[in-house]
């Protein structure tokens, strides 16, 4: 099926009051129930909607390895998992663990509770746990499609939570502007006015310090707001907390039966009898397929092969590893188009991947969120830092200095029409040049622009955030022209005698280098207001790495405005030396070559330094998306929009833990 990747983001307006046109009789669901539905509050939901669906139900459920298994999972009231005010009551008079009928569903169950609903899902690792959860978001989606008197659901992973481990109020606002491009301003009134079915998968995925804290936050967040929330967790992760949610219900996702695994298995008509006959001695095998994901994954790895080449392993965690390893064989068996790399490299660089992702707590994986904090060493970092600093440096150095007496030397030529004041020109300009890309690389290798990689995807200019150190900025760009200009002078005294120099009046080349620090604090005006753009933190992308190319188009367009504001300053500055072209050119030079640089260009070349350190150490390829789609291909990840997960989270705790067995040795 093929996936509608158009970006959502233009749809999200806040609502115009004037003139406004009402959506016949919808209503808002939540506190503004009788309250008429804008057309733009309508294509807002819609948005969400949508984007939620093409991302998790057909980019992620219809796609899973679980579909492969199509079993009925049972299902279990555990009234003992969540703090019931009524639980002393409920062990008396039955047991806290019932059963439920076959067939039985979480929708219908959900649904029972009535309004306010709270509901936990609880199953062991592979259980099925997210794929009801994710079915369950697909039933909730498709009525909240038809009538908008239904909540909105949405899918978050509460393991980006941890990260700063805020109020979930706070920490929902944030996810639905990065994860969904919702502006805050509309996420927050969607939040306030409990206009959300909130499913919160990956409790079990919060670092484990910081789970019983979790708990107590969504705890927190359920007595102020009175949203409806499902979490789900896996079984013994969550009873190893101190504390429990306080919601209205729980249920725990039942291992499949050995009557399931065997039906299931006969329904195939794949060659299966090594593996049938396997599982008729072997308990460890027996115990590991009552897990879908596991079954499948032996269906998968055991195909085809018969039972005196299936290995005997008599302790569970061993079989659950050669099961991995057997299936990870298997894909790399697939016949497909694209071959491009060996199976050495495809392991190395998913087990990196895998051993990152686990220590940073992430689910979703974009190439655009890598950060320096991701590097291995300090001699990484230290490579990172002033590889960053020399690109950055020479790209303004070398712009700023060969372009501007390019210029100025062309303008000579043609009106002495002598070559050699070019020539002069061009051995200024790389002087200029080379100081000036010292200057920038000092000023970043000592840590004064902030090492993180920060895109910018749209352009939202904020007075508020830019006055924030600008005063700081142009005092630091006025300071560091007048070392640039007194070092060229300097230079240019010592090995060579200028024309200004023979011609000028007493004090006029003190005023001319006085203008060095003109530019400079353009350059400092100009980078301080690059830090009032503010652009969406987006997670759930339609191409990888896109918030790297959103940058590069904003440095473009940031660098654009700041030529014209250097312009400007620059013209009206060099009436001290009387040079009007002088000043303009310089001027619209350093302020187009700082507004690409702070508008998202810095951002870019950050981003480029940290994949060039990754790729000389062989931690990625030269194009990572590329092997990542080919990845995909072989089932080893999956896509959700431009950014990537593993098919399932054992799966990537399978390759991080091979990766810790190889540091462990090498240790």
């Amino acid at each position: 099926m093929k996936q509608d990747n158009r970006d959502n983001s233009k749809n999200w307006q806040t609502t115009n009051t004037g003139g406004t046109n009402y959506v016949g009789e919808i209503h808002f669901h939540g506190n503004e129930q009788n309250s008429p539905l804008t057309q733009q509050e309508y294509r807002n939901r819609q948005a969400l909607l949508t984007k939620v669906k093409n991302f998790w139900v057909k980019g992620v459920l219809e796609k899973s390895l679980y579909n492969q298994v199509l079993l009925e999972l049972g299902l279990e009231e555990r009234l003992d998992a969540v703090a019931n005010p009524w639980s002393v009551v409920l062990e008396i008079e039955e047991s806290l663990h019932q059963p439920l009928p076959d067939g039985a569903k979480v929708i219908d169950i959900f649904e029972q509770i009535g309004e306010g609903r709270t509901l936990l899902i609880l199953g062991e690792p592979g259980a099925g746990k997210t794929t009801t959860l994710l079915e369950l978001a697909c039933n909730l989606i498709a009525r909240a499609e038809q009538d908008v008197n239904h909540l909105i659901p949405v899918i978050f992973n509460l393991s980006s939570w941890a990260n700063k481990r805020q109020k979930i109020a706070d920490w929902l606002i944030e996810e639905l502007n990065t994860k969904y491009q919702v502006p805050k301003k509309i996420g927050q009134h969607w939040v306030n006015q409990q206009q959300l079915l909130l499913l919160l998968d990956g409790l079990d995925e919060v670092q484990a310090e910081h789970r019983n804290q979790c708990v107590s936050q969504i705890n927190a967040f359920h007595q102020e707001y009175s949203p409806e929330i499902i979490v789900c967790s896996r079984m013994k992760d969550y009873e190893n907390l101190s504390n429990r949610l306080n919601f209205q219900g729980a249920v725990y996702v039942r291992s499949l039966t050995k009557e399931q695994v065997y039906h299931y298995l006969a329904s195939l008509s794949a060659d299966l009898v090594g593996l049938r006959a396997l599982l008729e001695r072997d308990m460890v095998l027996q115990e590991l397929a009552k897990s879908p994901l596991m079954l499948n994954i032996m269906v998968i790895a055991y195909q085809g092969i018969a039972v005196k080449d299936l290995p005997k392993i008599d302790l569970a965690e061993e079989r659950r590893l050669q099961l991995f390893d057997a299936y990870v064989e298997r894909m790399f068996k697939r016949r497909l188009v694209s071959q491009h790399y060996s199976k050495a490299q495809v392991m190395r660089w998913l087990t990196w991947l895998a051993k990152r992702m686990k220590q940073k707590s992430q689910t979703i994986f974009l190439i655009e969120r890598m950060q320096p904090s991701w590097l291995q060493n300090k001699n990484q970092k230290i490579k990172y830092r002033i590889g960053t600093a020399l690109i950055a440096g020479l790209s303004f150095g070398l712009s700023f200095g060969l372009l501007g007496q390019l210029i100025f030397g062309i303008r000579d030529v043609w009106q002495s029409g002598l070559l050699y004041r070019l020539i002069d020109r061009l051995i200024d300009g790389l002087i200029i040049g080379i100081v000036d890309a010292l200057v920038v690389a000092l000023a970043l290798i000592l840590g004064l622009v902030r090492e993180k990689i920060k895109t910018v995807e749209t352009l939202k200019w904020s007075w508020r955030k830019a006055r924030n150190g600008l005063l700081c900025w142009m005092i630091l760009g006025f300071t560091l022209g007048l070392i640039a200009g007194l070092t060229i002078e300097l230079i240019d005294k010592f090995f060579f005698r200028t024309e200004l120099e023979q011609i000028a009046k007493p004090g006029l080349v003190e005023i001319v280098r006085l203008f060095d620090g003109v530019l400079g604090l353009i350059a400092g005006l100009t980078y301080g207001l690059t830090n009032g753009l503010g652009g969406s933190e987006i997670e759930t992308k339609t191409i990888p790495n896109q918030a790297i190319w959103m940058s590069a188009m904003s440095a473009k367009i940031f660098g654009l405005v700041g030529g014209l504001i250097g312009g400007i300053v620059g013209g009206l500055s060099s009436g001290l030396v009387g040079d009007l072209t002088v000043g303009i050119i310089d001027g619209l030079i350093i302020g187009l070559v700082v507004g690409l640089i702070g508008g998202g260009g810095l951002a870019c070349i950050k981003h480029f330094t940290l994949r060039l350190i990754l790729y000389f150490n062989n931690y990625i390829p030269w194009n990572y998306a590329c092997f990542l789609d080919y990845a995909a291909e072989r089932i080893f990840l999956q896509k959700v929009g431009g950014g990537y997960i593993f098919t399932h989270r054992m799966l990537m705790e399978h390759f991080a833990q091979m990766e810790l067995e190889v540091e462990r040795k090498s240790s």
